[in-house]
């Protein structure tokens, strides 16, 4: 009741306050600091305005005694500081003129603050009883130090080291600013090295970048580069043998080179002389990498983070990607033994680091050469054995790609059974502990590619049990990933379930017509093609599904447009695979997509033809109207996710190998079929339909590589659990 009434009274009191000091004025403002009395109320004009202000109220939130209380201290209460400060006689025109200033300096750090989220604007009145404050002790020639120490770092912050401070006289101004470092230190720790050029001559300035060396080496790498600053000297000078030895990596010529290393440096198992040493071969650097890599991984078993891990990783991968896996993917079309020499001299480990560093850019065929050279180097093929080799480092991406690539029974095979049992519930647990979900998605993607029914029950009761163990801990984010894996692993073997109810999702058995039609009641598609030898050889089996009297063709200069002559109206339109080398056919797709959107054609359908490595392009040129999406080989958690950002409710079909025409054509016709006689698209009837025409033999194989939108696990999972949780990690 009391806390009502109050309200009510403040609301009283302050109607009309914000316009009345603009008006009038109850002390004569003499001419000479009429100016400084007009900037005060500039500043209050704005905020009164900002965040949707009506000119009468500061609109700080959405509570409207929170926005009375901030209007009433920087208004009203502004207002009778500035006038008693004007009509003081014990203060002579400069001081008058140095705390109105400063007044002014208070609102626009508020505004400024408050514009920029750096400083919450309910702290307007705290804001202002510092000012009173400081002023007061000011005029007593006392020292500020003790009210700053007080204050909280965002107050002090407008106070003193706004550029129009009020109390850069006062004998404890500077020793105040060092105060409010300290504080922003405490506050941001990632930021200290930012701040130190101007505060290089604290007493404390060698125990910060101590501090900031062991937080973050990489920010001090970048700043111990500069050698000219004064932060950069602060660095060179310290005696602290991490910061020595980033000091002379970073002043290395080739520091880059050495700066993955920087743990073992430090710890003296590796010195730079040594590293120096294999620098310059491709095959002795990454051994050294990967060396380090499984040292590091077993490091963070014990929750023992090692220094600059982060940058050893980007450059084992680097170097995975740049230097071996791109020959192997270059040499696609030489015999094998020429294909793969580059891969020759390594190891089991070594190669076991292409493969789970390297699935954004490597083929099929490039993946299957690695993956069986791997099981052959070993001398007893033991999987468990190569695992614990390395650490476990990765397996979870290791038995995905595995499982995607039917691979995962060949690896299990070798291990005891006693061994892949404990390895499949590892694959399983703790996927919550992770910081995104891509284990998850990587659990949910493998389910469907396992064949053998003990590692799926295996799998099955694990979810199980974690799910049980989250909710007897209320885990929230524990629980949905686990109830989600549930759903959908059980509506994969059951097509009965309504996996879309259950989970809040789309309908995932089937596409309605009229979500795939545009404004103009027409289904449009787009299809990417790519300019090598086998984007134009896709092209031209594409084209001849559309040689008969169903359709028309038009072909222009970068791209042809297919529509249908009988039945409802579907638009085709794509690109020609014009020479990639010169960017032409990513040219072509570019003004297509222009073309599309002048003339307000919207796909619903957007399909890739290509190689997987060509998949990126596609999905980052994906038309957010698409509900349904082939992509073929989809390589993924990232393009699954990067898909469903754009198109948060596609349909995703996608391969687990490389896509090829006996299959994607069939598919297609089947979807445009219905689609030309108005029907919805059934995935059900659809894969029965086409698991009929390729019932035995080399075609069911490849056919069954193919993954419909219901059984694309992985996808279901991400739209689900953005529902349930609100968004992505």
């Amino acid at each position: 009741m009391y806390k009502t009434i109050s309200i009510i009274l403040l609301l009283f009191l302050f109607s009309g306050a914000a316009n009345a000091h603009i008006d009038t004025l109850k002390k004569k403002i003499d001419i000479a600091r009429v100016r400084y009395h007009e900037n005060i109320e500039k500043e209050q004009k704005l905020a009164l305005r900002f965040n949707g202000g009506n000119g009468e109220w500061i609109a700080a939130s959405k509570n409207k005694a929170i926005n009375a209380l901030v209007t009433q201290a920087l208004i009203k209460d502004v207002d009778i500081l500035k006038d008693t400060i004007e009509s003081d006689t014990n203060l002579d025109h400069r001081l008058k003129v140095k705390y109105l200033s400063g007044l002014e300096n208070l609102l626009k750090g508020f505004n400024t603050g408050w514009r920029t989220r750096t400083f919450n604007a309910v702290l307007a009145g705290e804001l202002l009883e510092n000012y009173k404050a400081l002023m007061a002790a000011d005029i007593k020639k006392q020292d500020i130090r003790p009210i700053v120490e007080n204050a909280s770092y965002e107050v002090g912050n407008i106070n003193i080291n706004g550029s129009g401070s009020a109390m850069y006289e006062n004998q404890g101004f500077e020793a105040s600013r060092i105060i409010l470092f300290r504080k922003f230190c405490r506050k941001y720790p990632d930021k200290i090295l930012s701040m130190l050029e101007q505060y290089h001559d604290v007493p404390f300035a060698d125990s910060l970048v101590k501090a900031a060396a062991y937080r973050n080496p990489n920010q001090l790498y970048d700043y111990a580069a500069a050698t000219r600053t004064q932060t950069g000297r602060l660095i060179r000078r310290n005696s602290d043998s991490l910061v020595k030895a980033i000091v002379g990596i970073a002043g290395s010529k080739s520091g880059q080179q050495y700066y993955p290393f920087l743990d073992e440096i430090v710890q003296g198992r590796l010195t730079m002389p040594e590293i120096f040493k294999v620098m310059d071969d491709n095959l002795q650097y990454y051994r050294l990498l990967v060396k380090t890599q499984i040292s590091y991984a077993g490091r963070l078993i014990k929750k023992d983070t090692p220094l600059a891990y982060d940058k050893l990783l980007f450059k084992l991968q680097d170097r995975a990607k740049n230097i071996f896996i791109e020959q192997v993917n270059a040499l696609h079309d030489l015999q094998d033994n020429a294909r793969f020499k580059i891969v020759d001299p390594l190891t089991p480990q070594e190669l076991y680091y292409l493969i789970v560093l390297g699935e954004d850019v490597m083929y099929t065929s490039s993946y299957k050469g690695i993956f069986n050279r791997m099981m052959q180097r070993m001398a007893v093929p033991s999987g468990d054995s190569l695992l614990m080799s390395v650490q476990f480092d990765r397996f979870k991406k290791f038995i995905r790609l595995a499982a995607g690539y039917n691979k995962l029974d060949e690896f299990l095979q070798t291990m005891p059974d006693s061994n892949s049992q404990r390895l499949m519930m590892a694959f399983v647990r703790g996927l919550e502990k992770s910081g995104t979900l891509e284990d998850a998605v990587d659990v949910a993607d493998s389910y469907g590619s396992i064949k053998n029914p003990l590692v799926q029950k295996l799998i099955d009761q694990e979810i199980e049990r974690n799910l049980l163990q989250a909710r007897s801990k209320q885990d929230k984010r524990a629980v949905a990933i686990y109830d989600i894996l549930q759903i959908i692993f059980q509506s994969s073997q059951d097509s009965s379930i309504d996996v879309s109810t259950r989970l809040n999702i789309p309908p995932v058995y089937r596409v309605n017509y009229k979500d795939l039609t545009d404004d103009s009641n027409r289904v449009v598609q787009q299809v990417f093609f790519y300019g090598d030898q086998d984007g134009k050889e896709s092209y031209a089996n594409f084209m001849s599904m559309f040689t008969g009297s169903e359709w028309t063709v038009k072909r222009k200069a970068e791209w042809v447009e297919i529509k249908s002559a009988k039945g409802k109206p579907v638009l085709i339109y794509a690109n020609l695979p014009l020479d990639y080398e010169k960017g032409l056919d990513s040219v072509a797709q570019a003004h297509l997509r222009q073309y599309l959107e002048k003339n307000k054609l919207e796909p619903g359908i957007t399909i890739h033809r290509g190689h997987s490595y060509w998949v990126g392009s596609t999905i980052r040129n994906l038309p957010p109207t698409s509900r349904i999406v082939i992509l073929g080989s989809c390589g993924g958690f990232h393009n699954l996710d990067d898909v469903l950002k754009t198109c948060p409710d596609a349909h995703i079909i996608s391969s687990k190998e490389v896509g090829t025409r006996i299959i994607n054509e069939p598919i297609l016709k089947a979807i445009n079929d219905d689609l030309k006689s108005g029907k919805d698209v059934e995935w059900l009837s659809i894969w029965k339909d086409l698991a009929a025409q390729f019932p035995t033999g080399d075609a069911k194989e490849r056919f069954d590589n193919y993954i419909p939108p219901y059984k694309n696990l992985g996808a279901l999972f991400i739209k689900a659990y953005t529902r349930q949780m609100g968004s992505i990690e």
